[in-house]
């Protein structure tokens, strides 16, 4: 897991928390053999209600 920021200008919505799965076992995963890893981009609101 990576938290960086993208855009320091942009406020949260330049921020996230960056993270990978299926690395050693994406024939688990839906899709089936040859089946690559996914990169997973999460953003976190200051408050549920932020824009």
């Amino acid at each position: 897991m990576d938290g960086r920021i993208d855009d320091p200008k942009a406020g949260w919505k330049g921020r996230g928390l960056w993270s990978t799965y299926a690395t050693r076992t994406a024939f688990h995963i839906k899709g089936g053999k040859g089946t690559t890893s996914k990169v997973l981009h999460f953003q976190l609101r200051p408050d549920p209600l932020a824009h």
